[in-house]
């Protein structure tokens, strides 16, 4: 890996462990409809901005219904919900629990029919995966609990994840992916846009709440998508989905140090079961 690729790969993968730190701090004063709304309206600009100066937005306007579904997979549920569940659950478990993206990933497949494609290992890495998510959830002290509804919500987020790179990966054989990108924040805050007098704050946000927001839009949103697509382009798309497995480590981490939120005995365990068992799922096999 060459020196820009590593600095890109580090970027990403300290930024990427960012947002459920913010996310936490927000969403103490602010509805999750609102904060999906004031993250995604500065980034649906600043993009929709970017591609259009580099001419690339009018190349792509034709893919809008790519953009739509694109949308809703990855950014009107899941971000809604994850922002919704960490009123209830930590940041670190949250990023965690996302980390389950490419288990997902082999479920798509075979849904799709794609059984020749997916190997026994994936399907142990399958199975050692779900076994973390259940250390996580129910390996945990008495005073510590974790309510189910909160990670399945989660692990719904982690689903239309997948969906949502299953389906833009085919569609980016046509597409630029940035102008994709642009579009869909931009349609996610047409759609939040009218919730925005029903759930405006009574008070002022507190300062922390306000920085929560500008590094959810600003950092870990445009400069994260940015960077994202230039280390595709630096190392290729396989190398950079490694990201996913530091940047969950990256939020416990933060969590633990911000927050004080409890390392259990479900953390300590699901914690390498879910990464090996990601990385393991997320492996083809050998031609």
């Amino acid at each position: 890996m060459s020196r820009r690729g590593l600095s890109l790969f580090i970027a990403l993968s300290l930024i990427w462990g960012l947002p459920y730190l913010f996310i936490k701090y927000a969403v103490a004063e602010l509805d999750p409809t609102l904060v999906v709304l004031a993250r995604t309206i500065p980034s649906a600009i600043l993009l929709l901005l970017w591609t259009w100066w580099r001419g690339s937005l009018k190349r792509n306007l034709q893919h809008w219904r790519v953009a739509l579904i694109f949308a809703f997979a990855e950014m009107v549920f899941p971000w809604w919900l994850i922002t919704a569940a960490e009123r209830e659950i930590s940041s670190g478990l949250t990023g965690l629990l996302l980390a389950t993206v490419p288990l997902f990933g082999v479920l798509i497949a075979q849904l799709q029919g794609q059984r020749g494609h997916t190997s026994p290992r994936q399907f142990v890495g399958l199975a050692i995966g779900i076994a973390g998510v259940s250390a996580l959830v129910g390996l945990n002290p008495a005073d510590v609990s974790v309510p189910v509804l909160p990670v399945l919500m989660v692990l719904l987020s982690s689903f239309g994840y997948a969906v949502g790179a299953a389906y833009i990966g085919k569609a980016l054989k046509e597409a630029d992916s940035l102008p994709i990108i642009a579009m869909s924040l931009g349609m996610v805050s047409v759609l939040y846009t009218p919730f925005l007098g029903v759930y405006w704050p009574q008070s002022a946000p507190s300062t922390i709440t306000i920085v929560s927001i500008v590094v959810l839009a600003l950092i870990c949103t445009v400069a994260a998508f940015i960077i994202f697509f230039a280390l595709i382009d630096e190392i290729g798309a396989m190398r950079a989905t490694l990201v996913t497995y530091i940047n969950p480590a990256v939020a416990i981490v933060l969590g633990i140090i911000f927050l004080a939120e409890p390392v259990t005995v479900g953390l300590i365990v699901g914690l390498p079961l879910v990464l090996f068992g990601s990385w393991l799922a997320s492996r083809t096999s050998a031609a």
